[in-house]
């Protein structure tokens, strides 16, 4: 492997030629030298991704190895380290200095503005972060809703003596049951209509840097912390509004209930 990678044909197919101004659609899987498979993108559906070969978003490795091929080819390329995941790797995945080995198909040459539907398309969702305040020991946690829902919290805890920048972090991700979940939605959608003396206006709002990296907003009268609120449908922004960390109408939401049930967990803590 004189240059770094190794070319195996192993069906030449019988359309177009991919080349260096072209962007393709195709299907890629990969596996270590001793024969395990990796998902080195498991956000993509069924191993399918675009590649526009003047982007620099894939190994050069892989570039390299599809240009020349036909449409319905299939090559195996076996890919030395420095045009693959090179010193650091995939943690989790592939190992440091790893030869990769990637079973391609050039399943069709695309168009520059050609794109796969997403698989992460929001029919709905929504996110309500709370951005922490050291000083009290409050942590920065930010919680995301989408679909039928699934959802993750994300949950920062401060260091004393350090910034934002360096937190103690805490993970959890489930599955909210439908009858909640359709409860969630309309309640958070609907929260600033029924109660409009409860939201907090932009205006009213400020943005908090006292603490590095911080950026923390409260409401500008009362000085207390808020709560972020955003909702998207169809993966459009429908509704943007802040509430005060203390407000006992938003707590009493079934959303809210569930997030301060896991922000109690011990091992959120």
């Amino acid at each position: 492997m004189k240059s770094g990678i190794a070319i195996e044909e192993i069906e030449k197919g019988k359309g177009q030629v991919a080349q260096k101004k072209d962007s393709v659609l195709v299907e890629c899987h990969f596996f270590l030298n001793h024969g395990d498979q990796v998902e080195v993108f498991p956000n993509y559906n069924d191993n399918q991704f675009v590649i526009n070969f003047k982007s620099r978003d894939f190994i050069p490795g892989l570039l390299q190895g599809i240009i020349g091929m036909h449409e319905g080819g299939v090559r195996n390329l076996k890919i030395s380290p420095h045009l693959a995941f090179g010193e650091r790797g995939v943690p989790g995945k592939i190992p440091p200095n790893a030869l990769v080995i990637c079973k391609v198909k050039l399943l069709k040459i695309v168009a520059e503005s050609f794109s796969l539907p997403s698989p992460f398309e929001r029919s709905r969702q929504i996110v309500i972060s709370h951005r922490g305040e050291a000083s009290n020991k409050k942590p920065r946690w930010t919680f995301g809703i989408i679909n039928d829902g699934e959802y993750g919290l994300t949950v920062n805890h401060p260091i004393p003596g350090m910034t934002w920048r360096h937190t103690r972090n805490k993970k959890e991700e489930g599955f909210i049951k439908k009858d909640q979940v359709d409860k969630i939605f309309p309640e958070i959608r609907y929260f600033p209509n029924q109660y409009p003396n409860e939201i907090v206006n932009y205006e009213n709002v400020w943005a908090d840097m006292s603490e590095k990296a911080g950026n923390t907003p409260r409401e500008r009268h009362s000085n207390i912390l808020c709560l972020h609120v955003s909702l998207h449908e169809k993966e459009k922004p429908v509704s943007s509004y802040y509430v005060t960390e203390n407000n006992e109408l938003f707590a009493n939401l079934t959303l809210c209930k569930l997030i301060a049930e896991l922000l109690s967990k011990g091992e959120m803590k």
